[in-house]
């Protein structure tokens, strides 16, 4: 489910430039998928609130892999493979800021808001977001700054065929520009001499304003019917082979009800989306 979910079986489809990214191997890779995986599965069978899909306070990692991130004060037993893990406040918690779920969503080399953005709205927002007019230049990576993608970002904006659906993609894109291709955290984009300034701000789509991915995440953190119907919708696509259509509106309005009588527990929602007439009668 996750693989299909949250596109995991998409990962070998770059490879990193390894002289930029010296230390990102295939155990590394391996590593990250067990993350997620297996955070998902403690979210679920610990009957964890949603929330943590957005911003959790834990994970699992092994030594491999708290070394490639720079977590250097775990407590990590030695060759005991995948162990939950206190984060604190490192900006690792929650799916969205996994190394695998941020591997799938850059091209190996640079990355784009635009297709990060895309994916949170749909993967974990439960946004629709249309294809791009075909008349519409596409936005290509950002290659010289933040200020340059933004640029070109803000023109799109200025385009009435494109302005609804940036509001909705481009904020958790810009969060997530602290992260480069594989995963790992940047303060500035380049190296050495070519660098340039980074910003990680934006504004919500309900108007929130954030100055960062730790602001992003408390302002959806809050946000449990919208994380309960997202997440619904997936696992009935996933259970039933096909998207829930407008008629499935009633039945995802009951599951996110139920789900709020358990304080949006992921064990309840899975109850309710295998109780709901959607996955009895398709």
């Amino acid at each position: 489910f996750t693989d299909q979910w949250l596109n995991l079986k998409d990962i070998d489809f770059t490879s990193p430039d390894t002289k930029l990214y010296l230390t990102f191997d295939p155990i590394v890779q391996e590593s990250m998928l067990a993350e997620t995986r297996g955070f998902f599965q403690e979210t679920l069978h610990g009957n964890l609130r949603i929330h943590n899909l957005i911003s959790a306070d834990f994970s699992l990692l092994n030594e491999r892999l708290a070394r490639f991130y720079g977590l250097k004060d775990l407590a990590l037993a030695p060759g005991e493979g995948l162990q939950m893990v206190k984060l604190g406040k490192s900006a690792r918690g929650g799916l969205v800021t996994h190394g695998a779920v941020l591997k799938v969503t850059a091209n190996g080399t640079t990355t784009s808001p635009v297709v990060r953005g895309v994916w949170v709205a749909e993967k974990i927002l439960g946004m629709e977001i249309p294809p791009p007019p075909a008349d519409v230049p596409a936005v290509e990576p950002d290659v010289r700054g933040a200020r340059s993608i933004r640029d070109q970002l803000a023109k799109h904006r200025d385009s009435e065929s494109c302005a609804a659906c940036h509001r909705k993609i481009d904020p958790a894109g810009f969060a997530l520009e602290n992260y480069d291709p594989v995963g790992l955290w940047r303060g500035k984009y380049g190296s050495g001499k070519h660098t340039a300034r980074l910003d990680a701000s934006g504004t919500a789509p309900s108007g929130e304003n954030f100055a960062d991915i730790f602001q992003w995440k408390k302002i959806y953190g809050t946000k449990p019917e919208l994380l309960t119907r997202a997440f619904a919708k997936h696992l009935l696509t996933y259970a039933t082979g096909a998207k829930p259509r407008f008629s499935d509106r009633p039945s995802l309005d009951k599951i996110v009800a139920q789900a709020k009588d358990h304080e949006f527990k992921m064990r309840h929602i899975l109850h309710a989306t295998l109780a709901s007439e959607t996955f009895n009668t398709k």
